[in-house]
């Protein structure tokens, strides 16, 4: 199975990591994505990117564990939705560890065009926003 892995640290505490993964208004902040959505609940609906990108809630553990099925409006019928995976542990009361994991790319081209673009349309405002940049 095709899939890529991101590990990093943040200097912010992990409820407001928890918040900037799963709460509409905190989302719309740092993505500037007014239109995104994460209806929180297993089974829930996630949109981001102005509805680009789609998917299912299929785990949650509050602060812990958030995984969710993603689809982009690109993809042909025919590829099956890949999965997202976000690992959070606090490492101290302002420093939170993130592991995120791709899973399920339906071919070499989407995980490496996904890898560069977690980076630079996800992970990097994220943080920026977490640091209050």
């Amino acid at each position: 199975m095709l899939q890529l892995e991101k590990h990093l640290t943040v200097e912010a505490p992990l409820a407001r990591v928890w918040a900037a993964l799963t709460d509409r208004a905190s989302i719309a902040a740092w993505m500037v994505d007014e239109a995104a959505e994460v209806d929180l609940r297993v089974g829930g609906r996630v949109v981001f990117f102005g509805g680009e990108t789609t998917g299912t809630l299929t785990e949650i553990q509050p602060q812990r564990v958030l995984e969710y099925t993603w689809r982009q409006d690109t993809w042909t019928e025919d590829w099956a939705d890949s999965r997202v995976r976000w690992e959070l542990r606090a490492l101290s009361p302002s420093e939170t560890e993130i592991h995120l994991i791709h899973s399920g790319f339906p071919n070499e081209d989407e995980r490496d065009s996904h890898d560069e673009g977690w980076h630079f349309y996800w992970l990097e405002p994220m943080c920026e926003w977490l640091l209050g940049r």
